[in-house]
């Protein structure tokens, strides 16, 4: 009589579970703790094998590029300017065009480095 097991669980330490948690820190690390959640996900991309050195660049520079940028950009727009104007303006759309961007974007690579991480078994 043969006996079926299941596979436990993946842990942190465990290989399928290491690109996930890599994925996470990018995306959401830099949320949850500024810079330094963000800086512990770059750390843990660029140690892993999972990935191409193309991709390890997308990881690292999607979220100050997506996100940061657009809110800085967001943030003097309102600081520098007080009068409504067409630099005032221009500011503010183009913090709010990045920001929005963030919501295709960060998804998009999110799924892309997953995607590229998974075993092929």
């Amino acid at each position: 009589m043969t006996t079926m097991t299941t596979p436990e669980p993946a842990r942190p330490g465990d290989p399928d579970a290491y690109p996930v948690l890599t994925v996470l820190m990018l995306m959401l690390g830099g949320f949850v703790l500024p810079v330094v959640g963000w800086l512990a996900g770059v750390g843990m991309l660029w140690t892993g094998r999972s990935w191409t050195v193309g991709e390890k660049w997308l990881g690292t520079l999607v979220w100050p590029g997506i996100v940061a940028v657009p809110a800085l950009v967001l943030a003097v727009g309102f600081a520098v300017t007080t009068e409504p104007g067409a630099g005032h303006w221009a500011i503010i759309v183009a913090g709010i065009v990045g920001v929005l961007g963030a919501l295709v974007v960060l998804p998009w690579t999110f799924v892309r480095l997953l995607r590229a991480a998974r075993p092929t078994h």
